[in-house]
């Protein structure tokens, strides 16, 4: 026997989200990634800047983004000295400034190429690739076959290593007056793959992942840590996912959200005195407690303004209904944020329902997000798990 878990049509904030050997996307690991409904997504972080530390990530980037580097290599400081007047009676004077030569990793993955860089916020390389100060600077675009650096290898010498897979940029003799003779807290412009990003190309490891879901108004984002299901969490807060596991690996990735078409007939449900429910019925149906309208305030990385971070609140509610703040670190343009606070919002208010429904075997045409019909009703419902 097996047990479908059902929900009103419509999902839950969060969506059918999960999988686990043998089953359908369940409920076990839903709330293992989700916890209860006010889950609220990864933590949107203001914009990180360029550190040195051991055991720092290295991200993967699709699309484009805005991201901080790890320091992977730097000279001391050089100090150059320049003398001035003396003439006529005039007083001799020295002036004194520095330069830098340092390397910075910025993806674990190739890049297409590095556009704007800030420096303490300001701009230091614009789109054109110019260099706001003195200096100059290299790209190495991740490939597994990139050389080492020359200028790190007249440093290192025959233990100087490549980098190969890591892309990385190396500024030499970067002037540091204009930054308090230190390297400036750097963050960078990102183009890696397609302007808009693909669901499968973040997942695929050797996987045979079928879907056609669309990140729709999705400009990039970084996977800078974690397993592949804390990504597919990550996505799941603003582009709800109905994935198929059950065959003991990730196969299909689907919308939750979705128009009931292609409804299947569900059988008599299967009463068992040994079940955990409807042991004369073979069904139990529940219902979440709350019901209060709430609105949605979405936080995301704004690229229209230099990937800052941006805040759309879903339209108004009537009555006294909650404010709820989500946290979405991917980058979108406005008009797509509005639209995914304002489907939050709705998404709040449905998939209160849940229908715990008993059969002999599953139609194998049944997957996490279709939709079915229970005996004896009219009623249609999305599976859950």
């Amino acid at each position: 026997m097996a047990t479908l878990v059902l929900t009103t049509v419509g999902t839950a904030l969060g969506g059918p989200l999960g999988g686990a050997l043998g089953t359908l996307a369940g409920r076990a690991l839903d709330n293992a990634v989700f916890g209860s409904p006010k889950h609220e997504g990864a933590r949107l972080k203001e914009l990180a800047v360029t550190t040195s530390s051991y055991g720092t990530a290295i991200p993967r980037h699709f699309g484009t983004v805005r991201t901080a580097g790890s320091v992977i290599w730097a000279t001391n400081l050089v100090e150059h000295k320049e003398k001035s007047g003396g003439g006529k009676g005039k007083p001799k004077i020295t002036t004194y400034s520095y330069t830098m030569s340092f390397a910075v990793a910025l993806a674990s993955r190739p890049i297409d190429g590095v556009g704007r860089i800030w420096a303490d916020g300001n701009l230091l390389r614009g789109a054109n690739g110019d260099l706001k100060v003195g200096g100059s600077f290299r790209i190495y675009y991740g490939s597994e076959h990139q050389a080492p650096d020359p200028l790190i290898g007249s440093d290192m010498g025959a233990t100087c290593p490549a980098f190969r897979g890591i892309a990385y940029v190396v500024f030499e003799d970067l002037e540091l007056a204009d930054f308090g003779n230190r390297i400036p807290a750097l963050t960078f412009e990102i183009f890696a793959g397609e302007s808009s990003p693909e669901l499968v190309p973040l997942l695929s490891d050797g996987q045979e992942i079928a879907s056609g879901f669309e990140l729709e108004g999705m400009t990039g984002i970084s996977h800078e840590s974690g397993s592949g299901l804390a990504l597919l969490a990550t996505i799941d807060t603003g582009y709800p996912l109905a994935i198929d596991a059950s065959r003991g690996s990730l196969g299909v990735i689907g919308s939750a959200i979705k128009i009931a078409t292609d409804v299947v007939d569900l059988p008599t449900p299967i009463a068992n005195r040994e079940g955990e429910f409807g042991q004369s019925t073979g069904s139990k149906r529940s219902r979440m407690a709350g019901a209060r309208q709430t609105a949605m305030c979405l936080r995301y990385y704004d690229k229209d303004r230099d990937f800052q971070p941006g805040l759309q609140r879903s339209r108004g509610v009537a009555g006294n209904g909650a404010i709820e703040t989500v946290d979405f670190p991917v980058g979108l343009t406005a008009d797509a944020a509005h639209h995914i606070a304002q489907e939050l919002a709705e998404r709040s208010m449905t998939g209160r329902e849940r229908l715990a429904y008993r059969v002999a075997t599953i139609d194998k045409s049944i997957r996490p997000g279709s939709f079915v019909r229970p005996q004896a009703t009219n009623t249609v419902w999305q599976v859950a798990g």
